[in-house]
């Protein structure tokens, strides 16, 4: 009976230790594979963070682009409006030009008719009369190409210099 008992005994220890190790092995096995499904896991999660990565760089490029493409028309339209710019300060300063020597030209034919208003109201004989004796009687001639001016006519200057009257 003790030998039973100690078969028993022995047999006992000899099944836990062979449940322990069947145990111990269990753990060992759930441990790797934890480990392996964490590894893949995250191998799985940087991938993902490089697609992300690579997804943002392609995005940024992109915005970039836009960002050169917009400023580079901002830039030839600002270049443009800046041209337009020139050319009509260039254009009314001709035409300021212009109306400055329009308003001198009425100043001189104004004056000029003046001159002529007194003149013909001395009379031409009057204004000439010491040059008449001068001359020995001669008859004063007017120089071919000039027309007479009459009074209350304004006249403007012709492509060659002379005085031709307004229409």
């Amino acid at each position: 009976m003790k030998m039973l008992d100690e078969q028993v005994k022995q047999g006992t220890r000899v099944l836990e230790a062979q449940v322990q190790h069947q145990k111990d092995y269990l753990v060992n096995q759930a441990t790797q594979q934890k480990q392996q499904f964490i590894m893949q896991i995250d191998m799985e999660v940087k991938q993902q963070e490089m697609a992300l990565d690579q997804q943002r760089m392609e995005q940024l490029c992109q915005l970039q682009q836009q960002a050169a493409q917009q400023k580079a028309a901002l830039e030839q339209q600002a270049m443009q409006l800046s041209m337009e710019y020139q050319q009509k300060k260039a254009e009314e300063e001709m035409q300021k030009q212009q109306f400055e020597m329009e308003k001198k030209q009425q100043e001189m034919q104004m004056r000029m008719q003046e001159e002529m208003a007194k003149f013909q109201g001395q009379g031409m004989n009057n204004a000439f009369a010491g040059f008449g004796g001068m001359a020995g009687g001669m008859a004063l001639q007017q120089p071919q190409g000039l027309m007479q001016p009459h009074a209350g006519q304004t006249y403007t200057y012709g492509p060659n210099g002379e005085l031709v009257p307004s229409q």
